[in-house]
């Protein structure tokens, strides 16, 4: 009589193969993961720089064709002009008006996908403020993805028309101002965007000396927001776009008239 095969003669992983095959499954798993996290960074970067361009672009047309000035960052005698939304509407809430995303708009044919929206803002901006009406509106004034550098390029312009550190506003002209950065990647706590940057040395506020890390309030250096793998995108008035890290822009000669004239990295505006 032929004797049935018993179930322990056949071949078994032993309990150490087991946790090998574990760990190297684990470890692909890890590799696959870190991979794919660097090719989503990689994509994000990729359609911020292209919307620094296209916003940039925009900006110079704009001072092209009002005599070589600037646009200001922030001009509250707009609130008296009709400016319109995304959709030919005029804006009826005034703050939504001084910020620089409609103002801008006409010279980038209201094209806010790509320029203003950028990645995830958009779904960020709609979970806090609706996904139309004047609530969405004054959202996408206030949380562009690309922040402008308010006070030394183009300026902040009060209600009576004056405009704050006038020796730092600079025209359409001269190497050295265009040299100088006009939109980085903006953030506040929340949301990937906000409507201006301002420099490592102020006006109006000074970056923390700490390392900055991937959980820090964007707020802490200037609403910079280095959130691709600690490097910010940083738009240039010559045209040119460069992801830099918060270290490297701490240079205020990438952010000031004067200081790039003066050669000096440590440069304060008075």
């Amino acid at each position: 009589m032929k004797s049935r095969m018993c179930p322990t003669n056949l071949a078994a992983f032993s309990l150490v193969e087991l946790l090998v095959a574990v760990a190297i499954l684990g470890l692909l798993g890890g590799v696959g993961g870190a991979a794919y996290q660097k090719a989503i960074v990689k994509t994000s970067l990729t359609a911020e720089v292209t919307a620094a361009k296209n916003l940039t672009q925009a900006y110079l047309l704009s001072a092209s064709e009002n005599g070589g000035r600037f646009l200001p960052a922030y001009d509250q005698t707009a609130r008296s002009q009709t400016v319109l939304n995304a959709q030919g509407r005029p804006l009826s809430m005034s703050e939504a008006k001084i910020r620089y995303p409609f103002r801008l708009a006409p010279y980038f044919k209201y094209q806010m996908e790509g320029t203003i929206l950028v990645n995830r803002n958009e779904s960020q901006i709609s979970r806090q403020m609706g996904n139309r009406g004047t609530m969405y509106d004054y959202g996408l004034s206030i949380f562009p993805a690309l922040g402008i550098n308010r006070y030394l390029v183009g300026g902040s312009v009060s209600r009576s028309g004056v405009v704050e550190y006038p020796s730092e506003v600079i025209q359409f002209d001269g190497q050295a101002e265009k040299s100088v950065v006009v939109f980085a990647s903006a953030g506040t706590e929340g949301i990937d965007g906000y409507e201006y940057v301002i420099p490592p040395n102020g006006p109006r506020g000074q970056w923390s000396g700490a390392r900055w890390t991937p959980d820090v309030d964007p707020s802490s250096y200037g609403h910079v927001s280095a959130r691709f793998d600690g490097k910010a995108v940083a738009a240039f008035l010559d045209g040119s776009v460069r992801a830099l890290s918060i270290d490297e822009l701490r240079d205020m000669r990438l952010w000031s008239r004067n200081a790039a004239l003066a050669n000096d990295p440590n440069y304060r505006p008075q």
